[in-house]
């Protein structure tokens, strides 16, 4: 037994444990101390690693810069995972008594119990380990109750299958082959029993009967007709994670059956073609942003691909998801991150130096930290959208300077608010800057609901004639004759077997690409279709009718599936568009062996297809500056992903599934992502928790995930998704203290925002929650928060009552400096009564110096009294008294570490340069001011106080007779 009294230092013992080979010192650093800079974070691993050199003696190896165990040293893991695997491979048939020893090793979870709760990295290390020797279990306990069956040992067999149900219950193959168990042991009731609970299960879990294939078993159970003797195939156990490796035969007669119909032409579409191209080729300051509109199935994606492929420039490509138009920017985080995986990438990012000042890419990294990659965190600052915004264009433009780029945005019906408004700021400015990027989309057809974001964005383009719609009609019959031509000269098959399908198809698909493409799929799979062969007549005409419409063709794919793909398709259904298999098979209540076999019936069908992960820089812990990059660790590799085919067959298995066991399954696929992401990971997430377990009709399961979705939402200046998780967690939560919370939150997404009339609602309900608790600290805080909201909306009375409260009992100095400052700038606004403003500011100022002295306040919090002193001087007419009042806020606010105090001293120069110019028109001293004043806001992205700057320097020019500057500057 050791004794290692500190967390860190045993965690790092069992990480060196489990990983076997030595780790560089350098990825040690990276994982446990990613927030520290270099020397401290090298001497604390010096002193961890010689406090274990104590404990551990000569079992801990430390040398060329790398740590390890030594090779003698035995660990549980490692013995248990080569035991199970020497087991598993032994010839013909898996090794009993190996396994059943293997077996025995496993305990329990990894690390069960125990955690790093400041290191993010280690839990998730944790989590992917203690998920990937969970399944090892399952997978070996499923081949030893098999071997144990097949020897008559159906009593243990059934013993090892409750260890591996235990895991989870719905795994309905293991379940199945437990009926079998019991039967077989004489034990004919017990059998009645697990069947009658798991009917139960799965009508609770999934709304759905046990498979046709259980059923069977419990019909021949009942009459007493099952073979007496039945060995058990052992479950599959993968040698390699789905996506990684082939599948199977199934898996590679599905790439062959796409291969088959990929090579369907490009054909019909020149129009189009030649619209794209001439917009693409219109000057930067007149280019429109191009939307390609059409029904499900007509071909818009395939029209951009071509387009694309052709146009010679970088292309970034984001979708947007139905399921995701809840989370901000998603779409863009998207076609970014694609970016950073291609070979291209390195070359713009030096390019980027000089071109992007450090202000912009810290902005671009609060959606795509990947981009800061190795190089130092910047200081926080407050989220601010319009400056995300241009750190965005800023971004973009400068790689458009090093090539020419096109960003398409697909699905844009289902874009978040806020990706459709920096969509609309883009184009904007892309035609202000003449910069050369192209901006693509394409949506379905029909018109935008009314007062929708889809629909401000389309009008708002519009009127300001920097939209082209490209609508997309149905192929001609001329179009389509030509492509079943070159597709059957492709196939190598003789003229009359293209007029012959040309006659077939042109009916049936009535000029929808879609339909066309899996009508030809249909050809090849009943092998009408040959090289060199003429196709028979009598294939055609003993064919079935074809179905007339979209959804019943999908319908005739999707009927041949078994009840584990149907399971599986409609998981996924719920799982999005986008899916990952551990989540589906898990939502699906199969095993991870029954769900593979699922998995290869739907590629082989066609119905979906695996994703292909980009080869991305490292999206591991985060590195301090200098930090190596860390090593991408073998049991982390991200997780399968798979898409469907086309959108169109989730819509159609969407219908078929229902709409009550649709809301069933949201709740296991949210379930199935908070077991396979792990608790650890959350913030990856939380919005599609917050959506699942709402749409599975258990909205107090989403209010915490929908506040913290909230929160994610609020980092990025995505006010409008922000706003809508916390009224999702508002309408949800009932507790009146988290209530106060939310409403605090929502409060402040609405003020940052610009809706000052809803923030004032939501402040005045936190401040009602408050005072129904009797929390003076709360009630203080909603008044102030409140008394905000007022003074944008000229509330003066209201916003003077809620001050005044607060300084009936102020908490602190900070809080009654707080309240004057407002008492003080609603009368400077009102302008009524300048000598109370003045008197209110004073006692703010003296409040904040005792707030200073007393509770180390920040003296920067001086900038914004002596700025609104020098407001109310001005408009008393004492411009020498602005002027040095000006001055001092200048200095308190460069002074400032606090980002909230740096507009003051931006705005002081503009109106200090103002004033003076006002006192001597033209005065050569106020320029500079003014110019410097811009400079601060263009560096620190404070771009919503430029239009003063730029309105002073105009005054300023014109008063020196300079007519064009003046101009160029308002």
């Amino acid at each position: 037994p050791l004794t290692v009294s500190r967390r860190k230092s045993r965690a790092l013992v069992y990480y060196l444990a489990a990983r076997g080979e030595p780790v560089s010192r350098e990825q040690l650093l990276a994982f446990f101390w990613p927030d520290l800079d270099r020397p401290a974070a090298q001497q604390t691993l010096r002193t961890t690693l010689h406090g274990l050199r104590k404990a551990l003696g000569e079992a801990l190896l430390i040398e060329d810069g790398t740590a390890a165990l030594a090779p003698e040293v035995a660990v549980d893991t490692r013995e248990f995972e080569a035991s199970l695997e020497q087991a598993m491979r032994a010839s013909p048939t898996p090794d009993t008594a190996a396994l059943s020893a293997a077996l025995e090793k496993y305990h329990g979870d990894f690390l069960e119990g125990f955690g790093l709760p400041d290191s993010a990295a280690f839990e998730d290390w944790i989590a992917a380990e203690r998920e990937r020797l969970r399944r090892l279990a399952i997978g070996g306990l499923g081949a030893l109750a098999g071997q144990q069956a097949a020897q008559g040992q159906y009593q243990p067999a059934l013993a090892t299958l409750e260890r591996a149900l235990a895991f989870d219950a719905l795994q309905e193959d293991l379940q199945r082959e437990a009926l079998r168990l019991h039967y077989l042991a004489g034990d004919r009731a017990g059998a009645i029993r697990r069947y009658t609970h798991l009917r139960q299960l799965l009508d609770d879990e999934m709304g759905v009967l046990p498979m046709a294939e259980t059923r069977a078993v419990y019909d021949a159970i009942l009459t007493d007709t099952l073979p007496a003797i039945q060995p058990l195939a052992p479950p599959r156990l993968p040698a390699a994670r789905p996506g990684q490796a082939a599948g199977g035969r199934a898996a590679a007669e599905a790439e062959a059956g796409r291969v088959q119909v990929a090579p369907v032409p490009f054909a019909g579409r020149d129009p189009e073609l030649q619209a794209l191209r001439a917009a693409a080729h219109t000057s930067a300051s007149a280019r429109p942003l191009v939307l390609v509109e059409g029904e499900p199935g007509i071909g818009k994606s395939r029209l951009v691909e071509e387009f694309m492929g052709a146009a010679g420039s970088l292309t970034l490509s984001g979708v947007a998801h139905e399921l995701e138009q809840g989370l901000p920017y998603q779409p863009i985080i998207e076609s970014l991150r694609g970016l950073l995986a291609q070979p291209a990438w390195p070359a713009l990012q030096a390019g980027l130096q000089g071109r992007l000042a450090p202000v912009w890419l810290a902005e671009v990294a609060r959606l795509l930290p990947e981009v800061l990659a190795g190089q130092p965190q910047p200081a926080g600052r407050d989220p601010d959208e319009p400056r995300l915004w241009e750190a965005l264009h800023q971004f973009l433009r400068a790689i458009a300077e090093q090539h020419a780029l096109i960003v398409f945005i697909d699905d844009v019906q289902w874009a978040d608010a806020s990706t459709l408004a920096l969509l609309n700021y883009l184009t904007r400015r892309a035609r202000a800057d003449s910069a050369d990027i192209f901006y693509l989309a394409a949506a379905r057809a029909g018109p935008a609901k009314p007062g929708s974001a889809l629909a401000s964005f389309l009008n708002t383009l519009t009127r300001e004639e920097r939209l082209l719609r490209l609508p997309l009609a149905r192929l001609a019959p001329g179009d389509v004759s030509r492509l079943v031509d070159e597709w059957a000269v492709r196939r190598a098959a003789p003229p009359e077997t293209a007029a012959a399908l040309a006659g077939w198809v042109l009916p049936a698909s009535e000029g929808n690409p879609y339909v066309l493409v899996e009508l030809l799929r249909y050809a090849c799979d009943h092998g009408w279709v040959q090289p060199g062969q003429p196709l028979e007549p009598a294939s055609l005409a003993q064919s079935p009718i074809v179905p007339p419409t979209l959804y019943s063709l999908i319908q005739s794919r999707l009927a041949p599936l078994s009840e584990p793909a149907r399971r599986v398709l409609d998981a996924a259904v719920a799982a999005g568009r986008e899916f990952d298999f551990e989540v589906v098979y898990r939502a699906a209540g199969l095993s991870e062996a029954a769900g593979l076999d699922a998995l290869d019936e739907l590629r082989a069908a066609g119905l979906v297809h695996p994703v292909a992960e980009p080869a991305a820089p490292e999206a591991g812990p985060p590195r301090a500056a200098g930090h190596a990059p860390v090593e991408r660790d073998p049991h982390t590799q991200p997780l399968a992903r798979y898409a469907f085919d086309h959108s169109l067959t989730m819509e159609v298995a969407y219908r078929e599934v229902g709409e009550p066991r649709h809301r069933l399954l949201h709740r296991r696929v949210a379930e199935a992502l908070l077991q396979v992401y792990g608790r650890q990971r959350l913030d990856d997430i939380v919005g599609l928790l917050a959506s699942h377990f709402a749409e599975g009709n258990q909205p107090e399961r989403a209010a915490p995930y929908a506040f913290r979705a909230g929160q994610l939402a609020a980092q990025v200046a995505g006010w409008a998704e922000a706003v809508a998780f916390f009224e999702q967690a508002l309408e949800a939560e009932p507790a009146p203290a988290r209530r106060w919370v939310i409403a605090m939150a929502l409060g402040e997404a609405h003020f940052r925002a610009g809706g000052m009339a809803p923030a004032s609602e939501a402040f005045r309900l936190a401040l009602t929650l408050a005072r129904d608790a009797g929390d003076r600290e709360r009630i203080e805080q909603a008044q102030l928060a409140l008394m905000r909201a007022q003074l944008p909306q000229a509330r003066f009375d209201e916003a003077r009552r809620l001050a005044r409260q607060v300084l009936e009992a102020p908490t602190s100095h900070a809080s009654a400096a707080e309240a004057e400052f407002s008492l003080g700038t609603a009368y400077s606004l009102e302008g009524a009564d300048l000598a109370s403003a003045s008197e209110h500011l004073g006692l703010a100022e003296a409040e904040l110096h005792a707030a200073i002295e007393q509770d180390g306040l920040d003296p920067g919090r001086l900038a914004a009294v002596k700025f609104e002193q020098g407001s109310v001087a001005a408009q008393r007419g004492d411009l020498a008294g602005a002027v040095a009042l000006y001055r001092q806020a200048i200095d308190f606010a460069d002074a400032s570490k606090l980002e909230g105090d740096r507009p003051y001293g931006i705005l002081a120069r503009n109106n200090l340069a103002y004033h003076m110019h006002l006192m001597t028109p033209g005065d050569p001293a106020a320029q500079p001011y003014a110019e410097a004043g811009l400079r601060l806001a263009e560096e620190q992205g404070q771009l919503t106080v430029t239009t003063y700057l730029h309105s002073t320097l105009g005054e300023i020019a014109l008063a020196q007779g300079k007519l064009e500057t003046a101009e160029e500057r308002f």
